[in-house]
């Protein structure tokens, strides 16, 4: 398990709404960028996470489509749940 994948698991609930760790827990090790995107998202737009954790989140987003060797734009299009109101 990745040490961030432990260190967002196991933040309160304060920083980190309880519903995302089911997707956290999906992770794998590394996350991809798709993964990582996903929760970014649902933190962003449902308010889910506080701003240090989006922060982290953005980070980790970052460089994981610098690993792929992928955009943002390319990654956009395989996100689902975004065509999910």
């Amino acid at each position: 398990m990745s040490e961030l994948k432990d260190i967002l698991l196991t933040a309160p609930d304060t920083m980190l709404d309880a519903s995302m760790k089911p997707l956290l827990q999906n992770w794998s090790s590394p996350p991809t960028a798709l993964q990582v995107l996903e929760v970014l998202d649902k933190c962003i737009f449902s308010s889910l996470a506080n701003g240090a954790v989006i922060i982290v989140l953005r980070g980790e987003y970052e460089l994981r489509l610098k690993e792929e060797k992928t955009t943002h734009d390319e990654l956009v299009e395989r996100a689902v749940w975004r065509s999910n109101p």
